[in-house]
């Protein structure tokens, strides 16, 4: 197979696969080099130690597949060809002197799994075995077992490529559904909120227009008290549909905190983060219910802006954070949301920048009080006083 017929064959493939070096790939596609070391397995056994310039070359030819395997795992596939044929051509060279280099087609089949078809990967086992059978009979007559490894882990390889390009497939269309459930259910949101403006202010700006003008026409014929009366009328209606309109428009759905939570959460997951998350549901929308009863809920201002708070955390974990763990609390201790969110990263802020800045004051216009704590761990504290609600059986103040 050589790099002209793979690279017309990645056309064929389905397109918007994540890199294998990427989230939460990268973590398996590194650690699954630890296969390779049956590499250096046949050496130990040959009947005849292998020369000095001969273990050698086996070691290069190691060193040369590592290397083009991480570059590899981290190629777009229009480049891929290129380095999945280097990667063939070494496996045949290095299996001339030593049969572990048969190795190299698992990891070649591996990332084939995973970015084409099953039918080309089909093709490519089949090409493969028939290479090994070859190896077999003509350069290594003695050498069965080895080759019967190696052909179980091109397989095991393949195999674990095949249902990591199934996961992700299945991850890309769930994502799609839920970004088309959003999309339709913003639409509808828009509609309603047009149809009850429409409702609202069709009829109040008739009336307005109307006392407008009466008004006029009653100052034109001199009778002031009647146009004064119709202006007072007309700044009543003014008011009435003012305030209307802003309870329709307060019914505009706000971030949602807990939407928020766990897409932000699943983001870092995704980014290869080991995510734990501690969220006591009473403290994200429903604060007035079982044992917070006497505390007020949330308000869509809060809410939002905790949310934005949540994703400029995230933001910065992404962009700065050197750690592998974050862990994220929202609980109600004595009449105050306590949020938490930590970072095994060892982060250093000499100046805060705009993301810090902005958490600040996205805080400080909810009466929100925000700490940062730098280094290893980093850690976002944040405390939001409840209101207690107003007990109707005392007498108001």
């Amino acid at each position: 197979m050589n790099s002209s017929s793979i690279k017309s064959n990645a056309q064929a493939q389905v397109p918007a696969l994540p890199l294998l070096a990427h989230g939460r790939k990268k973590k398996w596609s590194y650690s699954s080099l630890i296969f390779s070391l049956f590499y250096f397995v046949p050496p130990l056994f040959m009947r005849d130690a292998p020369s000095n310039g001969v273990m050698a070359l086996i070691v290069m030819g190691f060193v040369t597949f590592v290397f083009l395997y991480v570059l590899s795992v981290n190629q777009p596939v229009n480049r891929l060809p290129y380095y999945l044929t280097g990667m063939i051509l070494l496996a045949y060279t290095t299996s001339l002197v030593n049969p572990g280099g048969t190795v190299i087609f698992g990891f070649v089949s591996f990332i084939v799994g995973y970015y084409y078809r099953f039918s080309i990967g089909i093709i490519l086992l089949l090409a493969v075995s028939a290479s090994l059978i070859f190896m077999k009979v003509y350069l290594y007559p003695t050498g069965l077992f080895f080759f019967l490894a190696a052909g179980a882990n091109i397989a095991v390889l393949f195999g674990f490529g095949v249902m990591e390009r199934k996961e992700t497939l299945f991850q890309q269309k769930e994502a799609k559904h839920a970004a088309a459930l959003s999309t339709l259910s913003a639409i509808a949101e828009r509609e309603r909120i047009g149809r009850d403006l429409h409702d609202v202010a069709g009829h109040a700006l008739s009336s307005i227009s109307l006392k407008a003008q009466v008004a006029d026409k009653l100052l034109t014929k001199g009778r002031t008290a009647e146009a004064q009366a119709e202006v007072k009328a007309l700044a009543q209606l003014s008011q009435q549909l003012l305030s209307e309109i802003r309870q329709t428009v307060s019914g505009i759905k706000q971030l949602s905190l807990r939407e928020e939570i766990a897409k932000n959460m699943a983001k870092l997951s995704e980014q290869g983060f080991d995510v734990m998350s501690d969220v006591v549901s009473d403290a994200v929308s429903d604060v007035d219910e079982s044992r917070f009863t006497h505390l007020t809920p949330l308000t869509p201002l809060q809410e939002t802006q905790l949310s934005l708070i949540i994703k400029e955390a995230t933001t910065n974990i992404l962009r700065h954070s050197k750690g592998n763990q974050v862990t994220l609390t929202l609980q109600c201790t004595n009449d105050i949301l306590n949020l938490v969110i930590a970072d095994n990263g060892n982060s250093r802020c000499k100046t805060e920048g705009n993301g810090v800045k902005g958490i600040r004051e996205r805080a400080e216009l909810i009466n929100a009080t925000v700490e940062f704590q730098w280094g290893s761990p980093t850690v976002l504290t944040l405390q939001l006083p409840l209101l207690a609600k107003h007990n109707s059986s005392e007498p108001s103040a």
